[in-house]
């Protein structure tokens, strides 16, 4: 038996009585990653004497700091001396408000890409500094109100954690390819995704978001994988505003223009759709 199961059997004697009621209640409402908030909304204590305690659990390794009143809870089994994170996740549902997770977080939760970063991606209509905690970054991005739609409210455990949808994920990378990996990300998750999502939702969220680059990529993208018959490519063409954009962003910026699209096509056709025969 480890020495942390050992300890939480003998939880009371070594924390006392309030702070195990803490862990206890803590445990008890799911609330793996906790504010000072919930902590008080559990235990009925001021607030000096709750961060007392805090810094307790903290120093003795039950708990861990994220950043200002903000903590995870440290399960059992886990040495507390090593980095650990109960749900990256449920983390981030606690770093900012309003928020969601988007982009290349987004893509792999929903399985387009095999792609995994320790980075997660965080969408919200307020600035906020990047954080690194236990190893994981967190990346926030700033993004419109206008554009800041199309949530899905995804549960772990007892605790609901906001997701872009599928459609807003891809119109959200198609629209940003930086931060989905670049377009070659991108078609393939419409690949994969083309069966189960909603094509006019994205046409939806597009026009919402007013950014003709999605519309030029999407147009093109559907072409390359010969997807034409789940969208009007006619209507997709009557979107595109005059000026060209570049395919991917993340590429040199040298390749042939598509006046169809007006795109700059800085990835070749036959490099975009390998994927399919790998």
């Amino acid at each position: 038996m480890s020495r942390n199961i050992e300890k939480y059997k003998n939880i009371d004697k070594s924390l006392g009585p309030v702070s195990t009621l803490l862990i206890q209640k803590l445990s008890k409402a799911g609330m793996t990653v906790f504010t000072t908030k919930d902590a008080l909304n559990l235990i009925d204590l001021d607030a000096r004497n709750l961060n007392k305690i805090i810094y307790t659990l903290v120093a003795k390794g039950w708990i861990r700091r994220i950043e200002k009143g903000k903590y995870v809870l440290v399960p059992i089994g886990i040495d507390s001396s090593e980095p650990y994170t109960e749900n990256h996740y449920i983390i981030a549902s606690k770093l900012v408000n309003p928020y969601y997770i988007g982009f290349w977080s987004a893509l792999h939760f929903y399985g387009y890409t095999e792609q995994l970063l320790n980075t997660i991606f965080i969408v919200s209509t307020k600035r906020k500094n990047n954080l690194l905690q236990s190893g994981v970054n967190y990346k926030f991005i700033k993004m419109k109100p206008r554009s800041f739609l199309g949530m899905a409210e995804i549960k772990f455990g007892k605790m609901n954690v906001n997701f872009s949808d599928k459609e807003k994920t891809l119109v959200d990378c198609l629209a940003h390819p930086k931060y989905c990996g670049g377009i070659q990300e991108i078609i393939k998750g419409l690949w994969k995704a083309k069966e189960e999502i909603n094509f006019e939702k994205i046409i939806d969220y597009a026009q919402k978001m007013g950014n003709s680059a999605i519309f030029k990529r999407l147009g093109y993208l559907l072409e390359c994988l010969e997807l034409k018959d789940y969208l009007d490519i006619d209507y997709l063409k009557r979107q595109v505003k005059s000026g060209y954009s570049v395919l991917d962003p993340l590429m040199p910026r040298k390749g042939n223009f598509n006046s169809d699209w007006n795109l700059l096509i800085n990835v070749p056709k036959e490099d975009l759709i390998s994927f399919k025969k790998a």
